[in-house]
């Protein structure tokens, strides 16, 4: 037999041995309860077989895994947090520095209110761009990193369950950059209040919360006060702060870097002012009151100052989305309801920091009062 009839036969076989082994195929799926229902090399009419479809369940071995790659990656969260904060604050304190020169040189009537608007101008273009592309890229991403690498992974976010993970990783840098600018116009605002006469100051932040008659109270906090009604009262004025923060941020543009300078010169001028006028009245260097102050006072004001930035990012994502896509598109719905989570973890920091100003600022005041 000539070697070309050899390999026909070969390709070919015989129907006698298809179906025995089509017959082996099948006794041996019964036995082993395999996936596959009928197989057949031979006949293209039993070609199509079904699989059932396979339930994964997480193991405590998945969740210890996924635990201890983050405990792994948290040093380099911690790098990338101070890589953008760095450039944050700088930006901050030189904005804020030479926004107050101009203030008091063209506007020396009312140099506290242009410098509000100079610091908004000087720093929104940063907001501006960044929030942009969280809006383009939020779904659409994901950070993988592995050795000190960080790759960006292009997805489809689909119907996928929500990751605290994900979340943090699509809005980290925005946070990080309000957190930021937040702490540098504050600084800038302590140290000026505290280098200048008091004269000055008042002229200076004499519409941004400075009393000229202000007495403040020998003892800080609310020790001895039925503390039930103070977090309702404290809460539902920080709950009108988060609406308007949510509402302007939605319809102006610049609304948002707008609020964050106002409230962090606001809450400067107020702590600083206090620190001044206290060490005034009972004696002290101011040194000994600002600081032990401002440690007290850290936890709930950093608390408060993350849910504005929520709720500000909220607005900010729904007015931006409606610029990048059609309201009746898919995408708008996806960014609609990224912005109703980005509001729910706004009220969840709000309550924390009410709590933490009304339940855990009068321990830390002692604590940190003692060492000064």
């Amino acid at each position: 037999m000539s070697k070309e009839n050899i390999k026909i036969n070969q390709i070919n076989g015989d129907s006698s041995e298809t179906d025995n082994s089509s017959e082996k195929i099948d006794e041996i799926s019964k036995n082993n309860k395999s996936k596959l229902k009928q197989i057949s090399i031979s006949d293209n009419r039993h070609k199509e077989f079904n699989t059932q479809k396979k339930i994964k369940t997480k193991k405590i071995s998945d969740f210890a895994f996924y635990f201890l790659r983050f405990l792994r990656n948290v040093p380099l969260y911690f790098a990338s947090f101070l890589n953008v904060g760095a450039k944050s604050i700088y930006f901050a304190i030189l904005g804020s520095m030479i926004s107050f020169v101009f203030a008091i040189l063209l506007f020396p009537e009312q140099p506290g209110v242009f410098a509000v608007f100079f610091i908004t101008l000087f720093l929104a273009p940063f907001v501006i761009s960044e929030n942009n592309i969280n809006t383009l890229l939020i779904g659409r991403t994901r950070k993988i990193r592995n050795k000190g690498v960080t790759l960006i992974n292009l997805k489809v976010k689909g119907n996928s369950n929500f990751s605290i993970i994900d979340f943090y990783e699509e809005n980290q840098k925005l946070l990080t950059i309000y957190f930021f600018f937040f702490i540098g116009i504050m600084l800038v605002v302590t140290t000026l209040i505290t280098i200048m006469p008091i004269e000055y100051s008042s002229h200076l932040f004499g519409q941004q919360g400075w009393l000229d008659s202000l007495i403040p109270a020998r003892e800080l906090g609310f020790e001895g006060v039925s503390k039930l009604p103070v977090f309702r009262d404290i809460f539902i004025n920080n709950l009108s702060v988060i609406i308007v923060c949510f509402l302007i941020s939605l319809v102006f543009p610049l609304g948002s870097m707008l609020l964050i300078v106002w409230n962090a010169i606001y809450w400067a001028v107020s702590f600083t002012q206090y620190a001044v006028f206290y060490s005034g009245f009972y004696g002290g260097g101011l040194a000994y009151v600002l600081l032990p102050l401002f440690l007290s006072i850290a936890l709930h004001t950093i608390l408060e100052a993350i849910s504005y930035f929520f709720a500000i990012m909220s607005g900010s994502l729904v007015s931006t989305g409606l610029k990048q896509s059609r309201i009746d598109s898919d995408r708008f719905y996806y960014v609609f309801k990224y912005s109703i989570s980005l509001l729910i973890f706004a009220l969840i920091f709000l309550v924390l920091g009410v709590f933490a100003e009304v339940f855990i600022f009068d321990f830390l005041k002692n604590i940190f009062f003692s060492f000064f």
